[in-house]
This record gives C-alpha cells, sequence and structure tokens, in this order.
C-alpha cells in the first residue's frame, strides 16, 4: 500500500475519533443551554448564538469528514470552531465553570498525537482562558473567593495543556519508534517479498506444471471413472451369469447323481445278466453235450436202421424163398395128387397126405403173404423212420450248429457283458470322479460368485471414490488455478 494512502487512512481515523467527540461535547452543550432556556436562565437569542457558532463549525466538519475533503485541516477547525463559542460562552458565562468545557476538547484533541497541535491548542484555550479572567478581574474586581477558583481555573488549563504537550510529545515519539519499527519490518518485509515473489515465480511455473497434471489426472479420474463403471457394469452382468451357471452346474450335479444311480442300477443289471449269461452258457454247454449225444443216438439209430433194412431185404429174400419152397410144395402137392389119382385105392393116403401138404403150401404161402405184406409195411415205415431219424440227424445238426452258435453268442454277450461291466464301473468311476469335479466346480463358482460380488462392491466403492477423487481433483483445479491468478498477480504488483 502506498505511503501517502496510509498517512491518508490514519488521519482518517484520527479525525473520525476527535469528531464523535467534538460532536458529543457540542451536542452536550447545546443540551445544556437548551435547559437553561427552559428554565429562563439564558434568552433565546443568546441560545441561538451559541448554537449557531457551536454548529456552524461542527456541520462544517461533518461534511469535510464525510466528503473526504480537506482532511489535514479539520484538526484546526475543530481546535478553532469550538475556541470561538466557547470564548463566547467564558465572557458571558454566569458560572465560572464553563472553562472547563475546553478541557473535553483538549482531552480529545490529544487523538491527533501532534506535538505542534498539542502546543497550539495549549495557547490558544490557555490564551482565551487568561482573557477571560483578566476580563473579569477588571471589571468585576476580585475578592479571595474569585483568585482562588481563578488561580484553579488557570492551573487545570495551563496543565492541561502541558499534559497534550507531553501525551503528544510521548504519543510523537512512541509513533517515530513505530514507524522506524515498521520501516524496519517494511525493509525486512521487501525482502521476504522479494524472496515470496522469487518463490511465487517458481510457484507459478510449479502451478503451471501442476495445472498440466492435475488436467492430465482429471482426464485419468474421468476414464477411471469410465472404466469403473464399465467394471461395475461387466461385474454385475458376470456375478448374474455366475449365479445362472451356478444353478445350472446344481443342476448338472443332480443329472450326475441320478446318472451314477442309473449306471450303478445298469452295473447291477449287467452283472446280473452276466451271471443269467453264465448260467445260459453252462446250460447250452450241456445242451451241446446231449446234443452230441442225441446226435451219436441217432446215427446209431441211423446204423441200427440200415442194419435192420438189410435183415428187412434178407428177410424178404427168405420170404422169396419160402414163396419158391411153397410154390415148389404146392407143385409138388399137386404131382402127389395127381400120382395118387392114378393110383387110385391104393394112393389115397397119399392124397391126404398130398392134401395137406397142399394145405400147408396154401397156408405157408398165405403167411408168407402175410409175413410179406408186414415186411413190406415194416420196411415202408422203417424208410419213413430212417426219413424221420435222418431229418432228426439234419435237425439234431442245425440244433448243435444253432446251439454251437448260440454258445457262441453266449460267449461274445459274456464277453460283451463283462466289458460292458468294466465299462459301466469305469463309467460309474468317471461318473464319480465327474461328480466330484463338479462339486469343485460349483465350490469354484460360488468362490467365484463371491469374489465377484467382492470385486462388484469394491468396484462400486472405487467408483464412487474415484466421483469423489474427480470432485476433489476440481476443487484442487480451482485451488491451483486462484493459486496461480495470486501469484500472477504478486507478479504484476511487484513489478
Amino acid at each position: 500500500m502506498p505511503k501517502k494512502k496510509t498517512k491518508m487512512s490514519e488521519a482518517i481515523q484520527r479525525n473520525r475519533a476527535a469528531i464523535a467527540c467534538y460532536i458529543i461535547t457540542i451536542s452536550v452543550i447545546t443540551a445544556a443551554y437548551l435547559i437553561e432556556v427552559i428554565k429562563g436562565n439564558r434568552a433565546i437569542s443568546y441560545f441561538a448564538t451559541v448554537f449557531t457558532s457551536l454548529w456552524i463549525p461542527g456541520t462544517v466538519v461533518l461534511y469535510l469528514h464525510l466528503s473526504k475533503k480537506c482532511i489535514d485541516v479539520i484538526k484546526y477547525i475543530i481546535l478553532f470552531g469550538f475556541a470561538m463559542p466557547w470564548g463566547f460562552m467564558l465572557f458571558t458565562a454566569n458560572n465560572d465553570l464553563v472553562f472547563t468545557y475546553a478541557l473535553v476538547i483538549m482531552i480529545a484533541l490529544n487523538a491527533y498525537a501532534d506535538c505542534r497541535f498539542a502546543v497550539a491548542t495549549a495557547i490558544t484555550y490557555n490564551v482565551i482562558n487568561v482573557g477571560s479572567v483578566v476580563f473579569f478581574a477588571l471589571l468585576y474586581g476580585l475578592t479571595s473567593e474569585d483568585i482562588v477558583t481563578m488561580e484553579i481555573q488557570l492551573l487545570l488549563l495551563v496543565l492541561c495543556g502541558i499534559f497534550n504537550i507531553f501525551v503528544a510529545v510521548l504519543g510523537g515519539n512512541i509513533n517515530e519508534e513505530k514507524l522506524e519499527s515498521i520501516k524496519n519490518e517494511k525493509n525486512h518485509a521487501s525482502e521476504l517479498l522479494d524472496k515470496v515473489l522469487s518463490v511465487s515465480n517458481e510457484l507459478t511455473v510449479g502451478i503451471s506444471q501442476l495445472n498440466s497434471k492435475m488436467k492430465q489426472l482429471d482426464d485419468a479420474m474421468d476414464r477411471t471413472c469410465f472404466a469403473m463403471e464399465e467394471v461395475s457394469t461387466g461385474t454385475s452382468v458376470t456375478s448374474d451369469s455366475v449365479q445362472t451357471q451356478i444353478i445350472m452346474t446344481e443342476e448338472i450335479q443332480q443329472k450326475l447323481i441320478d446318472f451314477e444311480n442309473h449306471a450303478k442300477s445298469i452295473s447291477d443289471n449287467v452283472e446280473e445278466t452276466g451271471r443269467a449269461i453264465a448260467l445260459g452258457t453252462k446250460n447250452m454247454m450241456n445242451l451241446e453235450k446231449e446234443v452230441a449225444a442225441s446226435d451219436k443216438c441217432s446215427s446209431d439209430a441211423a446204423k441200427e436202421l440200415a442194419e435192420l433194412e438189410n435183415t428187412t431185404k434178407q428177410m424178404q429174400g427168405i420170404i422169396d424163398l419160402i414163396n419158391n419152397v411153397a410154390d415148389q410144395t404146392a407143385l409138388l402137392a399137386l404131382n402127389a395128387s395127381i400120382e395118387a389119382a392114378r393110383a387110385g385105392e391104393s394112393g389115397r393116403g397119399f392124397s391126404v397126405v398130398a392134401t395137406e401138404i397142399s394145405n400147408l403150401a396154401n397156408q405157408t404161402q398165405t403167411a408168407t403173404g402175410d409175413i410179406k405184406e408186414l415186411i413190406e409195411s415194416i420196411d415202408e415205415k422203417l424208410q419213413d423212420v430212417d426219413k424221420a431219424i435222418k431229418a432228426f440227424i439234419e435237425g439234431s445238426q442245425k440244433q448243435h450248429d444253432a446251439t454251437m452258435e448260440t454258445v457262441r453268442s453266449l460267449q461274445i454277450i459274456g464277453d460283451d457283458a463283462t466289458n460292458i461291466e468294466k465299462s459301466t464301473a469305469g463309467l460309474s468311476e468317471s461318473v464319480k470322479s465327474l461328480s466330484e469335479a463338479n462339486k469343485g466346480i460349483v465350490d469354484a463358482v460360488q468362490n467365484i460368485s463371491a469374489i465377484m460380488e467382492e470385486v462388484t462392491a469394491h468396484a462400486k466403492e472405487t467408483y464412487e471414490s474415484s466421483v469423489r477423487n474427480t470432485s476433489t481433483v476440481d476443487e484442487m483445479m480451482k485451488v491451483v488455478e486462484n493459486l496461480n491468478e495470486l501469484a500472477v498477480s504478486m507478479k504484476k504488483e511487484q513489478n
């Protein structure tokens, strides 16, 4: 702040204090004389003279103070503006105590702390005071009481003037010391200001760099906010997906449990089927043996039938031989009958024999025919039996082949059942392992879900912190800009 402006501000403050005391004093005096008028001790014209002489300079002082004009002149206007009406009142007073009004003004004027002005004040009021004392002494004479009163009056104003001068000198010395201290402080402040300006220049550069960095930080915080918002949204979606995955994995776990139960049931059924196949294989092996034995019996029966057929053929030959014998016998009987007939009576016995032989031949032929028919029937039956046995043998062979094929099929089925059982056991182990792995997956997904929830919460907190940090960065940028403006302003003021 310039020196002239500082002095002006100080003068205004001193004028304010002095004017306040001055206005209060003339207001009290005006009120006192108005009371005197009301009491009838003073005429209205006298009050008008006092009022005018008091308030014309008072009004001028107020005008100059409010308009801040002639600031250094105001104290002299107060001094002489009050001295003239006070002198008038002192020379026209009915009471010797009127001189005390000057004491109040002299004390009020101490606000200026000016030694020369204090001397002028003391001289002015003491001269007027001495003049009034001399005037009344010459006009009315002096009594012992008047002398004492005048002595007190003169002594009080003289002492008050001396004290005012002393206070003004003391105030001046104090002010000089303060000025010297202020000057030293100013020099020190100037040095500090130079350092501050140097630091301010560096601060301006640093603030510019900081401002640039803060803008970069602001951009980074904006990107961080955007990224954290995306992360929060992504983690929320991921959390929903993980929850869905948990539900699906639990369903898979239940399906695996059901599948494991079904696999166990299949394993049990395959094991039961294996036992049934083993039993069937054993039975088929026994059947194979029985079929082989039946086949052998059929072969034996076929051989016996062939032999029986040969025997039948031999019997046929015997039958033919018997037929020939019967024919020969019949022919012999016929010849015997012819010879018996020729013999007559002598051949009658031979004729009976011939007849019996003929009958026997006939019976033989008849029996032979029956036997032949029976043999032919047996032969036909044997042929049918042979066909049946051959068909049975063919069926047995086919049955044997089918049995063997069935045995082989049962063996393949047994092997397949064993493989199925092993595969089912392996599948059960795999399902069990898969179930355990799926449980691990469920636990892992649940852990992931918990982690994602924590990540979502932290992302939300980070986003909110980023928003707060962004606001803080904006405020810091404003502070930095203000600091930059202050540094530039300080630099300009120094220049």
